[in-house]
């Protein structure tokens, strides 16, 4: 039986009107990487404070280790690193002194660990925070997040600033530790290139649920564009199931579906009279088709 460093189950919350999550349904397996996707105003953040208990839920339940979110035991928020989309107060602080700070709020706090990596990532100790560049401030969230060897890291748009060499050196970090000591992360960001090269599964957050969630072979066996030619004019409709997107232009369609089984293929180049060639999609491709 697998065990769950989190899960969300009917997740539901509101702001006055407007309804952000409608029944997420969300798990992470001990050790593994889930990459969250979702357009802006999708409810990543709103959900990821629920899963913390930043905000609370209207309804369904939310668990970190099996504590109730709005709950969470000491021992369960020891485990736990977060590293938020925008970095906030403490600003008059220095950055050796806001580590210190933060490091004696837990059990285990990894100094040799947080020096490296200010080194690694050419941030200096005693640079006062609000002299820091948004690119500089990130960094310094991530550390704290990393000091204290947590357990589950949630990451909402940890990259955004950074720099390439950065993001690199940040990916490499995270692989490291999945790899050598299974840790369980979710990553949120909206950059495609980085969720395949460190996430074990994807999650699309769309219209407040979560509209898939599997691997990223599966993901890409399920969402492929085909590019019909036929001898004849095309139905502006065609028949074909799982549409996801489709742009018909008399003898010729490009069309992108969900699921679509190969044997049904061949069925419609021989309805159609059309040649018909299948494109796999990357994760940014997949991304845009599925948000149209």
């Amino acid at each position: 039986m697998s065990e769950y460093a989190l899960r969300l189950a009917g997740i539901h919350k509101r702001f006055k009107s407007n309804h952000v999550l409608r029944g997420v349904d969300l798990s992470l397996t001990v050790g593994t990487i889930v990459g969250l996707m979702g357009k802006n105003g999708a409810g990543k953040s709103t959900m990821i404070k629920c899963l913390l208990g930043l905000l609370k839920t209207d309804a369904g339940t939310s668990t970190v280790f099996n504590d109730s979110s709005w709950d969470l035991t000491a021992d369960s928020k020891q485990r736990i690193g977060y590293v938020p989309q925008i970095m906030t107060g403490f600003t008059w602080m220095k950055v050796e002194t806001l580590l210190e700070y933060t490091g004696s709020f837990y059990d285990v706090w990894n100094k040799e660990k947080v020096k490296s990596l200010l080194l690694e990532w050419d941030l200096n100790p005693q640079a006062r925070i609000s002299h820091l560049s948004e690119g500089e401030r990130q960094k310094l969230s991530i550390i704290q997040a990393l000091g204290h060897e947590p357990d589950l890291f949630i990451f909402d748009e940890p990259v955004a600033a950074l720099d390439p060499s950065s993001r690199r050196q940040f990916l490499k970090e995270l692989i490291d530790l999945n790899m050598n000591e299974n840790r369980s992360m979710l990553f949120s960001t909206h950059i495609a290139s980085d969720l395949e090269r460190v996430a074990a599964d994807i999650a699309v957050l769309k219209n407040g649920v979560i509209a898939y969630k599997c691997n990223l072979a599966t993901l890409q066996e399920r969402i492929r564009r085909l590019h019909i030619r036929s001898g004849r004019e095309l139905p502006e409709s065609l028949p074909i199931p799982g549409v996801i997107h489709s742009i018909v232009n008399r003898n010729s369609a490009t069309v992108t579906v969900d699921g679509l089984p190969d044997d049904y293929v061949a069925k419609l180049r021989n309805d159609l009279s059309a040649d018909i060639s299948i494109e796999p999609l990357n994760l940014e491709d997949i991304f845009l088709e599925v948000n149209r």
